[in-house]
Formats: C-alpha cells, sequence, structure tokens
C-alpha cells in the first residue's frame, strides 16, 4: 500500500507543477496579464470594412462624392467631407484642395505629401467612398430621376431601380451619357443591359417606334 501512496503522490505533484507552466506560456499583453492576442489581420479588414467602399482604381472623385479622409495614428485628421460641387474638398490643416478628377490613390498620395511638408513625419492616408455621386436614368422607364451609385451596378440594375422599363421603352437602343475626364466633355454610348454604370452617368432609354 505504501509503495501505491508513493506513487499517487509523485503523480499529483507533476499535474501540480505543470499548471503554472502552461499559465507561464500563455500570451501576455503588455500590462503583463494573460489574455489571448487578437488577430490583427482580422482586426484591420473589419476596420477597413467599417469606413466605407474602397472604389476600382480607375475611379475618379468627382463633385458629391462623400469620402472619408483617415490620417493613421492622428485621430483628429480623420474626417469626412463631401466633394464640392467645384471638386474642391477642406481638410483640417491642409485647407481646401482641388482634387477634381484625382483617382483615390491619387488623392491618398496627394494629401500625405500635403501633411509631410511641414505637418507629420511619414503620414499614412487613406481614403474610402461613404458614399457615391448619383447615376440617373431617364426616358422609358416608369420613375425616372437620379439614384445612388453602388458597387457592381449595371444598365440593368439601374434601370430595375427606376421601376423597370416602361412598354414604350426601345430597349435596345438603351445609350449613357458620360463625362469624360475633364467636366464640360460629354460622350454617348451604346451599351448593352449588363454593361457597368459610372458615377453621373445618364441612362437613356428611347421609346421604340412601333
Amino acid at each position: 500500500m505504501r509503495g501505491r501512496e508513493w506513487i499517487f503522490g509523485m503523480v499529483g505533484m507533476l499535474i501540480c507543477l505543470s499548471i503554472p507552466m502552461v499559465v507561464f506560456a500563455a500570451p501576455r499583453d503588455g500590462s503583463g496579464t494573460n489574455k489571448p492576442v487578437p488577430n490583427r489581420d482580422r482586426y484591420r479588414d473589419s476596420a477597413v470594412a467599417e469606413q466605407g467602399s474602397t472604389p476600382n482604381s480607375g475611379y475618379r472623385v468627382g463633385a458629391n462624392d462623400l469620402l472619408k479622409v483617415q490620417v493613421f495614428g492622428e485621430d483628429a485628421l480623420t474626417t469626412e467631407t463631401r466633394v464640392s460641387g467645384d471638386g474642391k474638398i477642406v481638410l483640417s490643416l491642409l485647407g481646401v484642395l482641388d482634387i477634381q478628377g484625382l483617382t483615390v490613390k491619387q488623392l491618398e498620395e496627394l494629401i500625405e505629401s500635403r501633411l509631410a511638408d511641414g505637418y507629420l513625419k511619414s503620414p499614412r492616408v487613406s481614403v474610402y467612398i461613404v458614399r457615391y455621386r448619383n447615376i440617373f436614368v431617364s426616358g422609358e422607364v416608369r420613375s425616372p430621376g437620379g439614384y445612388p451609385y453602388e458597387d457592381g451596378l449595371t444598365v440593368l440594375k439601374a434601370v430595375t431601380l427606376a421601376g423597370g422599363f416602361t412598354d414604350k421603352a426601345s430597349q435596345g437602343r438603351t445609350k449613357i451619357k458620360r463625362k469624360r475626364t475633364k467636366a464640360d466633355e460629354e460622350e454617348t454610348l451604346s451599351v448593352n443591359l449588363d454593361d457597368p454604370v459610372l458615377p453621373d452617368d445618364i441612362i437613356v432609354v428611347p421609346q421604340s417606334f412601333f
């Protein structure tokens, strides 16, 4: 019996000694307390999702876009601003910036360069689209007018937002009036129903001849 008691006692001691070793090996935060280490990539992805939309690389910022400008590590400089009718925004420290026709990437680089010129050391800036400017649907649709642009919008989806085609619509002759890089220039494009739509596009659905 004494032999068995001695063995059970040794096993119990080993178990007790192993518990603090496991606790000691657990990851710690800066305060020294034991806490799980967060998944930083997951946190960053969810944070980006809350800011707004990141448009495709060719998207050019224009009047009535609502932007969120985030300066990392500088909460006081992070702000939302709407692009004015003449293509300008106003930011803390920098004042008025003319951004008409810039891509989001070009805008980020512009703000970084201005902040680096006497304000911040190696600033990092991200720009998100909180709300795009409208698209417009006219002609033979049930509810013509302006509608908010959204990612992945096609001609057919835009027409659906406008209530769908009327019975008199010539669907195959639908066109888009689109602004070029210069705000005073416009082109008219023949389109298919699955073609993409851009902010400021005017979709025109003509009446059928028959």
